[in-house]
């Protein structure tokens, strides 16, 4: 064996050292790496930084934290979360849209499961700023029309996002759009984790006749450090698999809204 595939063997050892690690607790440091693995602070920095951009874990300030502590996932794995209401969310939004409709729709992986309940509908347009939700109409809603936003593709979410997208928009208005939140605050309203996604899913509240809120009862109470887009009266419709306590209902009657919360659970 040469040196080098000795070498590779041994990053390998390391790399899987530190992931199993932060799979048993919440962090982990360099100096750890070092006196764990026997290799220098320079060598379990290159270490860390090669597990980020696998997209493994998250560098922080000496160290690192498994990714899931510091982002939301990404939207392939996020979709996997609660797949079954977010199924029956898709099903129910999807008979609020006909045959030749317009519909604006947001990023994230509720909306991304809605589009996928679009199959039987014909010559319906998709104006969107997800990436995966562009990639998802053009490769299977073969009747549909993929339309993509204006404005800046965030590497990390892939979706569009700044001035540009606003600009596309401002001569846009239609009568659905169909929108998800990483959170719900009862006093707050409807979050998303980044100003960047918050923006623009802000900029689509006001382009659209109806607006739908698509948000499965695991978003309720979850926010962290989520900034907001809407308040809990900006939203017509909110489809769920459930209201728990009725605490999205009571914050849109609170707020002075006319909104209705649609369960999907019977």
């Amino acid at each position: 064996m040469s040196a080098a595939q000795q070498a590779r063997m041994i990053a390998a050892e390391r790399h899987q050292h530190i992931l199993d690690t932060l799979a048993e607790r919440s962090a982990i440091s360099v100096q750890e790496i070092c006196d764990s693995c026997g290799v220098s602070a320079v060598t379990a920095r290159a270490d860390l930084s090669y597990l980020e951009e696998e997209g493994k874990l998250k560098r922080t300030h000496g160290g690192a934290v498994p990714v899931s502590s510091f982002v939301i996932p990404r939207v392939p794995q996020r979709i996997r979360k609660n797949a079954a209401a977010k199924h029956a969310i898709g099903l129910y939004a999807a008979t609020m849209v006909r045959d030749g409709d317009t519909i604006l729709v947001g990023s994230g992986s509720t909306t991304l499961e809605f589009l996928h309940c679009l199959q039987d509908l014909r010559e319906i347009t998709v104006i969107t700023d997800d990436y995966y939700g562009l990639e998802y109409v053009e490769q299977h809603l073969l009747n549909a029309t993929p339309v993509c936003t204006g404005g800046t593709l965030g590497r990390q979410y892939r979706h569009f996002y700044g001035p540009m997208l606003a600009d596309s928009l401002a001569n846009v208005y239609i009568d659905k759009v169909f929108l998800g939140a990483d959170a719900f605050e009862p006093d707050f309203g409807f979050l998303a984790e980044f100003e960047q996604t918050a923006s623009a899913k802000a900029e689509f509240v006001k382009h659209a006749r109806t607006r739908v809120m698509l948000m499965d009862s695991s978003k309720v109470g979850a926010s962290r450090s989520f900034v907001r887009f809407a308040g809990p009266a900006d939203m017509d419709i909110v489809v769920m698999d459930h209201d728990p306590s009725n605490i999205v209902g009571d914050a849109i009657r609170e707020a002075g809204g006319s909104g209705r919360v649609v369960s999907t659970m019977r």
